[in-house]
């Protein structure tokens, strides 16, 4: 049985990877720090420990030993250069590093081309060149992942979703690409198929391959897929209208169990308050 270790693995994308993987028979360890101690990252690790093939470590990433792994998928913050260095010195060269990056490393002026123009795409292209450098010294293989915008149950941001179009509600402190946009059952499909990859060092963008829907003009299509495809096997199989339907059903389905598991609560809250006493 194969084991990855996902640094990040309570965050959006971490955690609907670590769903899969569990799913397809891989040890799951999920590394988070909990800095945010938020409510539902608790609830995703109470979610994920359902599985006996989950181990949840809480502590800085920079501190964890992840050279009994076979995979290692770095979800977590993908600007701290420092923990992604320590990571990377800690893999054996035997095992596949995954990076999340961004395409927002790209510009579109008519074609797609490796030209950031945000800060974060800027960063994102450095810590890139970090991977393959490192790497190159230890021998290890790595595959980046360029993604866009990925939305699904959990997202970490809100989404104004049209029939045709999405823009985001508030752009402030924003560090998604704003080049595309995919569904998480796609995005994780695309990362459990990466990590087939045994040797090398590989960069692949995601993309829909359909127009772009975060613009409006008609003047910008999505990123292709093509060489996802022929690596990955990879084609996003959910349009934009199946996935806002797949996402409202399981963000209700979810408030659901929240109002079960409150509900389950406050009853064992009020037999311990007043137990029976007849006997």
């Amino acid at each position: 049985m194969k084991h990855v270790k996902i640094a990040g693995g309570l965050g959006f994308i971490g955690f609907h990877l670590a769903q899969k993987l569990l799913d397809e028979g891989w040890l799951v360890t999920a590394v988070d720090s909990l800095e945010n101690r938020s409510e539902l990252k608790l609830a995703l690790e109470m979610e994920l420990g359902r599985n006996a093939h989950f181990t949840f470590l809480q502590t800085k990433i920079e501190q964890v030993d992840f050279g009994d792994a076979d995979v290692v998928v770095y979800a977590a913050d993908n600007e701290n250069r420092a923990a992604l260095e320590a990571v990377l010195r800690k893999c054996q060269p035997d095992c596949l590093f995954v990076f999340l990056s961004t395409t927002d490393v790209y510009e579109y002026s008519g074609e797609w081309r490796v030209q950031p123009v945000t800060e974060y795409g800027k960063a994102m292209l450095a810590q890139e060149e970090n991977i393959r450098v490192t790497c190159a010294e230890t021998g290890g293989a790595a595959v980046i992942i360029r993604l866009p915008t990925v939305y699904g149950l959990h997202q970490p941001y809100h989404l104004k979703l049209g029939r045709q179009f999405v823009s985001y509600e508030d752009e402030t402190g924003k560090t998604e690409s704003m080049h595309d946009l995919l569904y998480i059952d796609d995005v994780t499909s695309a990362l459990a198929a990466a990590m087939a990859i045994d040797s090398g060092q590989h960069t692949i963008h995601l993309g829909s391959g359909t127009s772009n829907p975060f613009e409006r003009t008609g003047k910008s299509n999505g990123l292709d897929y093509q060489k996802a495809h022929e690596l990955l096997g990879f084609f996003p199989r959910t349009s934009l209208a199946e996935g806002i339907k797949k996402y409202q059903l399981a963000h209700e389905e979810w408030q659901r169990q929240k109002k079960l598991a409150a509900m389950y609560d406050e009853t064992k809250s009020m037999a311990a308050k007043h137990p029976n006493t007849n006997q």
